[in-house]
């Protein structure tokens, strides 16, 4: 299995988390893997460069460009909390997140690829900065951005990753990490260095 990350200078994050996701995922997987960062900067990992100048999470669009094979991608505002072997066993060719804020839509926080899908990356290069421009005049709710791009591309026909294992910070973690969870994602605020719980001092460092 490949483990994925994108990060893209000029925003809120930057290397360090990269280590903290690299050292999640080390000490969550027992399965052979590799752990690569498509970014523009110097990262703890492997560094494949980006090629593109496409701003924030347009970036993760990349992704598409270099899977070759079954990967794992992750948000950098994930952490990895419990195993993550399970997620290799996904027979999908292709899946995202249910949205946790519209079951109907997808999320692209985490997403499993099993086969190359390089269409989504070619389809975006042809005309990268009007697909931007579109998606903002039509921004709607969750509809935005580059989940609503690869929505869009692959027809709205998008298989779900599993969600049991798959938590929100803020829907299902304030009071507490619950049972058997492997990744708990930071979608907005507040984000991860603003948890000061002991299960967060334990799996965010």
């Amino acid at each position: 299995m490949r483990v994925v990350c994108v990060l893209k200078s000029g925003g809120e994050y930057d290397a360090e988390w990269v280590r903290k996701l690299r050292d999640g995922v080390a000490r969550n997987t027992t399965i052979p893997y590799t752990f690569q960062c498509l970014s523009d900067v110097d990262v703890p990992c492997e560094r494949i460069p980006l090629r593109h100048d496409w701003p924030g999470w347009w970036a993760k669009l990349e992704v598409f460009r270099v899977v070759d094979g079954p990967t794992l991608y992750l948000d950098l505002d994930t952490v990895v909390t419990g195993s993550l072997d399970h997620l290799a066993d996904i027979q999908s060719d292709f899946a995202m997140l249910r949205n946790f804020n519209n079951p109907q839509m997808v999320g692209s926080g985490v997403m499993w690829f099993r086969k190359p899908l390089r269409k989504v990356y070619d389809r975006f290069c042809e005309r990268p900065y009007k697909w931007i421009q579109y998606h903002e005049e039509r921004r709607d709710g969750t509809y935005l951005g580059d989940q609503a791009f690869i929505w869009d591309s692959l027809g709205r026909q998008i298989d779900r990753l599993p969600m049991e294992t798959i938590k929100s910070y803020k829907y299902h973690c304030t009071k507490g990490l619950p049972e058997n969870t492997s990744l708990v994602c930071f979608h907005g605020l507040p984000k991860a260095p603003d948890i000061k719980t002991d299960w967060m001092e334990a799996h965010w460092k």
